[in-house]
């Protein structure tokens, strides 16, 4: 799917932004789609603030609660791979950063691996961190991280709740929403 390119595409951009700038990661990222909508892309939501351990498999597996109550047919999730590692407390690898990008549907999923190595950046680069891309890895049927397969239950648990009222509460959890421009 075309759309789907595209989010895996500007996640890849934005990552190498955001750690040009401060070193820094984005949080675990959900693209909530509905195929049977004429405009298919409904929005993202981003994962809270977390502690490490208990807190962070929690606050990833809210996640699905939003998508499951609009009862969306295809998620992209993306997520760094070491800064999952860490906030899970699973020794990291450095080794094996990536830019993880999930492409869901309700019957199965494959992972988009995108492997980088990370390198200070240097004064003429003006750049904290730069990423240095290696070659991209499709895993289907590949076993998830905990909450990450939880996540992917709750949302194919379709739930009956108010939209805005599970909105209003992941937001004030710490969670953000941003709806596509219609």
């Amino acid at each position: 799917m075309e759309l789907v390119a595209g989010i895996e595409e500007a996640a890849r951009g934005a990552l190498e932004d955001l750690l040009r700038e401060t070193g820094g990661v984005h949080p675990p990222t959900v693209h909530i789609l509905a195929e049977d909508l004429e405009q298919p892309y409904v929005g993202w939501l981003t994962c809270r603030p977390f502690y490490r351990g208990a807190d962070a498999a929690a606050a990833i597996a809210e996640l699905g609660e939003l998508p499951s109550v609009l009862a969306a047919t295809r998620l992209v999730v993306t997520w760094e791979a070491q800064d999952l590692n860490i906030a899970l407390e699973v020794p990291p690898d450095p080794e094996n950063s990536a830019l993880v990008v999930l492409d869901a549907t309700l019957t199965a999923q494959v992972i988009h691996w995108y492997p980088l190595r990370l390198r200070p950046g240097t004064p003429g680069e003006r750049a904290v961190v730069v990423a240095e891309w290696g070659v991209p890895v499709q895993l289907r049927g590949a076993p998830l991280p905990g909450p990450i397969a939880a996540l992917l239950a709750v949302w194919r648990a379709w739930r009956d709740a108010d939209l805005e009222e599970t909105v209003l509460r992941l937001e004030w959890a710490g969670h953000r929403m941003r709806w596509a421009a219609r």
